[in-house]
């Protein structure tokens, strides 16, 4: 079991999980998958739009606009989107090596590099809690893509199984949301 303070109601107080980083990759899979899941409407759309009659009329001039959004348009949306979601202060939560503290009060970070001061993320801030196989991510209220990203590797690496870590979270915050 992880280092923990045992209250009352059966589950710890507090759960200490040791050093861990998040590779920038590992973090910008599961943004894009969430994006794209979202908004991939938007993509498809004007590529139909422009295929249709590019196909139905045998013109070659709306294949040519169909390549120019692949080729010009959204690769500098994309570069949009990764500078609106991904170049964030709390994305670095994620990604700079740090040990965190997750209790009653919520999420607290200590990082190891000196430039980067600890922070504190209370439940209010957090919207949602999702998992996938591979971590469990903290939505934050800041922007609809921002989460912190907890590897369930790491969890495993200090004892915690996923499925316990789940409900001590869940009850974590929906004590919070209580108060």
């Amino acid at each position: 079991m992880p280092e923990a303070v045992v209250n009352h109601s059966n589950l710890p107080e507090s759960v200490e999980i040791g050093s861990f980083k998040v590779a920038s990759g590992e973090y910008m899979k599961p943004m894009l998958r969430m994006f794209f899941a979202r908004n991939a409407v938007w993509f498809v759309l004007p590529l139909l739009l422009t295929m249709a009659p590019a196909v139905y009329h045998a013109d070659v001039r709306w294949a040519i606009v169909g390549l120019m959004l692949v080729f010009m348009v959204f690769p500098m949306a994309m570069v949009l989107i990764y500078i609106n979601y991904a170049l964030t202060l709390e994305v670095r939560w994620s990604l700079m090596e740090k040990t965190m503290v997750v209790d009653g009060e919520g999420l607290h970070l200590t990082f190891t590099d000196s430039r980067m001061r600890p922070r504190h993320i209370p439940w209010s801030e957090i919207t949602q809690i999702s998992r996938d196989k591979t971590a469990f991510y903290l939505h934050l209220k800041v922007r609809r893509y921002n989460f912190v990203m907890i590897p369930c590797v790491v969890l495993e690496s200090q004892g915690v199984s996923p499925s316990w870590f789940t409900r001590f979270l869940t009850a974590h915050m929906s004590a919070s949301f209580k108060q």
